[in-house]
């Protein structure tokens, strides 16, 4: 299982027939991207808790904020608890929570996904199964989050404009507004 997950998070997944298929790769691309600000985020087909795929790209267009979490971290609960309100009171933004580590530190299967879901009613397919060592299709490894939660806030043409490390819902709600504007 841990293979697989790493596999397909370096987009070059080992599938049998019970594995879902990948997202369709996006016919948006960048030459060059990273997980850094400024840049153009790299495109990600992780697995979700629902079972399928999802990835970064399939939402060009919405103002987003990717979540890396923690299922141990108490600050990553903390953003999970109002993920939803934070969608409800900005208006669809879309929120995108990307597990790292399970409650041990391992990295997160379906049932640690769902679990997470069920617990902070997230939807399944919001929640993206990740690990340290995610990799884009042109090899760019991780995100550089030296603390639990990290967020990315991307702009409408998938552009890392805030990245922001630890909790912090008001300046989050801030940046989202922000970006909407535009």
């Amino acid at each position: 299982m841990l293979l697989n997950l790493l596999l397909w998070a370096c987009d070059k997944p080992i599938l049998d027939s019970s594995s879902p298929e990948p997202v369709e790769e996006s016919p948006i691309w960048w030459d060059e991207c990273s997980y850094n600000g400024g840049d153009h985020i790299c495109d990600l087909s992780l697995p979700t808790a629902d079972g399928g795929f999802d990835n970064i790209y399939s939402h060009y267009g919405e103002v987003i904020v990717v979540d890396v979490s923690a299922m141990w971290c108490g600050p990553c609960q903390e953003a999970a608890w109002n993920s939803n309100s934070i969608k409800v009171t900005s208006g669809g933004v879309t929120w995108i929570t990307v597990l790292i580590e399970d409650l041990e530190g391992n990295v997160p299967d379906q049932e640690d996904g769902e679990t997470w879901g069920n617990y902070f009613g997230i939807w399944h397919n919001e929640i993206l199964l990740g690990s340290n060592d995610n990799r884009d299709p042109n090899g760019i490894t991780g995100f550089a989050n030296t603390g639990w939660p990290y967020f990315l806030i991307l702009d409408r043409d998938l552009r890392i404009r805030i990245v922001q490390q630890g909790w912090n819902k008001q300046e989050i709600l801030r940046y989202i507004e922000e970006l909407k504007s535009e």
